[in-house]
């Protein structure tokens, strides 16, 4: 115990400070269509290894499928980009995205930009949990092929920082890929040709009680930038999230496995729904029976 003291003490003297990490990952896939080109939208999450950090400049690289996308998106004016959760403020914007580049023919590059670098505490706090960063829209070129996203960890490493723009996170982590169908899939938004839902509502659970999945549908009767499907246990605590992000009007189903975010199954219990879209929301009540 002594030994470990004294080197803390030294670790301190010395102006040593200990980094944080941070993480990407790939969240909330789909295929949409406006009636005439299909798009494969998805979200960038950001999570930091410890709490008390607050996001500045940050540089994400993924590397996609031509064969599902064509080559050069973004010289191209195929792909689209708008901030996240974590990147949104009240008032004048703190973020930019300031370039969206092709740097290969198979990969791309996104750059955002914390502008009062000089104001650190301005910044927004980046959670301990996976928060979405960033949306991404591009249109899909062969709905035939599978998305083939990867991060481009060696390049994101190094240009992630903290909201003084010069403290680094460290490591940074991005393995995660996205490998999925860039087929409009009926279970993710139905009934496109019976019209625009009037309103918006979420339809209770079926089956309801459940083991161990059940299905879960809502309408949207127009375009919402900020969609959230959350699943929460009977303390509040938050299990699962099915959708967080942008959707275009339509009726779309999810569903939920019965398990949590990691991956781990749910005892039995009730758990509720949570549906939010604008100012529109929505709670219901599920039981899951083993």
């Amino acid at each position: 115990m002594f030994k470990t003291k004294v080197f803390l003490l030294i670790l301190a003297l010395s102006g040593f400070v200990w980094a944080t990490g941070i993480t990407f990952t790939f969240a909330n896939s789909t295929v949409t269509t406006d009636g005439t080109a299909k798009y494969f939208e998805f979200d960038v999450m950001a999570q930091a290894s410890e709490t008390g950090t607050k996001i500045g400049d940050n540089q994400v690289y993924f590397d996609y499928n031509t064969a599902g996308f064509g080559s050069s998106i973004a010289t191209n004016e195929k792909i689209t980009v708008e901030k996240g959760t974590l990147l949104q403020n009240d008032g004048p914007p703190y973020y930019n995205i300031i370039n969206v580049a092709d740097n290969t023919p198979s990969r791309v590059s996104i750059g955002v930009e914390y502008v009062y670098g000089d104001y650190p505490d301005y910044g927004n706090d980046v959670p301990t949990d996976p928060t979405q960063l960033l949306h991404v829209k591009i249109e899909i070129a062969d709905t035939t092929q599978m998305s083939g996203l990867a991060f481009y960890q060696p390049l994101m490493a190094g240009q992630e920082y903290e909201s003084d723009n010069t403290t680094k996170y460290d490591p940074v982590v991005a393995s995660d890929t996205l490998d999925t169908e860039l087929k409009l899939k009926p279970s993710a938004i139905e009934n496109l040709q019976a019209g625009i839902p009037a309103k918006f509502n979420l339809y209770n659970n079926f089956p309801n009680p459940f083991n161990p999945t059940t299905t879960l549908k809502f309408d949207l009767p127009h375009n919402v930038a900020n969609v959230q499907l959350v699943v929460y246990d009977i303390l509040g605590q938050q299990v699962a999230v099915l959708y967080s992000g942008h959707l275009m009007a339509g009726r779309y189903s999810y569903q939920w496995n019965g398990k949590n975010q990691f991956g781990s199954p749910v005892p039995s219990g009730i758990y509720f729904a949570s549906f939010k879209a604008g100012s529109y929301s929505k709670t219901i009540k599920m039981m899951l029976v083993k």
